[in-house]
């Protein structure tokens, strides 16, 4: 398979994983959601995973081999796509402090990154496609001219780059501003834990006042958001960022980017009713 053979193939399956997962999030989210990273309708990790197995299954011959019988191809594949997808959840969450997919509602899952009933379908998946898909795919190599997929796949690199450039810009300007308010109301909750410390009468009041500025600071963040940055805190399932306990004081740490996410949720929510 050519370099070309490889662009076009890796974009038609993330472009088809992005479709799986639009027909998926109704059963969970009750509405349709785009819940890839980028903005255009493409879901890398799936290409990169779909790619991966083809090349194991034609270029390395323990796989390709006639022992690789359909239980073992499934359990290669569900155990194969489980570590990817961990990894790739991981490394989201590490860099952007954001996760875009939860299993922590699913049994047996593993830090809410994979949970059993994902890994199950990357197996079946993974037998599907090499049993009927990938054949199909052989026989389209070697019909379509090469000429058509470098020419589709210089304009695929060029839509790619784009999309990627502009997701990551509006999300490390998003991520800043977070960061911002984050950094904002850490600070004004120290103040109110010291006042509570040193006047317990007041605590209810000064607890509710806070609670109050932190929701009215989460509406305005939100409103003051660009029309794409709305758009990735609606892909996004939750924030990590300052999520959990202050090591200091056992106190929970201000988590902005997830009020203003359920504050867009709750907006667009009483929109559709």
């Amino acid at each position: 398979m050519s370099i070309s053979q490889i662009i076009v193939f890796f974009m038609i399956y993330s472009f088809v994983g992005w479709l799986w997962e639009m027909i998926y999030t109704p059963f969970e989210y009750k509405y349709f959601e785009n819940r890839g990273f980028f903005f255009g309708p493409i879901c890398p990790i799936y290409g990169f995973c779909i790619l991966f197995l083809q090349f194991l299954l034609e270029y390395i011959p323990i796989f390709s081999s006639a022992s690789m019988t359909p239980p073992r191809l499934f359990f290669v594949c569900m155990v194969g796509s489980t570590l990817v997808e961990y990894a790739t959840s991981w490394t989201l969450e590490t860099f952007y402090h954001a996760r875009w997919w939860d299993y922590s509602n699913f049994k047996l899952n593993i830090n809410g990154r994979v949970c059993l009933v994902a890994s199950l379908f990357w197996g079946v998946a993974g037998v599907v496609l090499s049993y009927y898909i990938f054949p199909a795919v052989n026989m389209a190599t070697n019909i379509v001219p090469e000429i058509v997929f470098e020419t589709a796949a210089l304009i695929l690199v060029f839509i790619f780059g784009a999309d990627f450039a502009l997701t990551n810009a509006s999300l490390n300007s998003l991520l800043e501003k977070i960061e911002n308010a984050n950094k904002e109301f850490t600070e004004r909750g120290e103040s109110v834990y010291q006042a509570i410390a040193a006047t317990p009468a007041q605590m209810k009041k000064r607890i509710t006042d806070h609670d109050s500025e932190m929701l009215e600071r989460a509406r305005s963040v939100a409103e003051g958001l660009s029309f794409s940055q709305k758009h990735l805190m609606r892909r996004i399932t939750k924030f990590s960022y300052g999520f959990g306990k202050d090591k200091n004081n056992n106190r929970e740490k201000t988590n902005m980017g997830n009020k203003i996410r359920e504050y867009l949720f709750n907006l667009r929510y009483s929109s559709k009713k």
